[in-house]
């Protein structure tokens, strides 16, 4: 497999993931919740200057109790 198709493949897969957490939000009804998480996380990079790549793992990011 060449690294273009190596590429291909992995967006592919990346916008499935998308698709998938997309729908498991609406279905549980969390959208307005997850934005407001979002939007404090951007508002922290921004005042930080830290870089906009993650650099915590999803579940730090997003887990528990400590950002609502």
């Amino acid at each position: 497999m060449t690294d273009d198709q190596r590429i291909t493949l992995l967006e592919h897969r990346v916008r499935e993931l998308q698709t998938a957490v997309a729908a498991i939000v609406h279905e549980l009804g969390i959208e307005q919740r997850l934005l407001a998480l979002e939007l404090t996380r951007l508002d922290e990079i921004r005042r930080t200057g830290e870089a906009e790549a993650p650099t915590a793992r999803l579940i730090e990011l997003y887990g528990g109790s400590q950002r609502q």
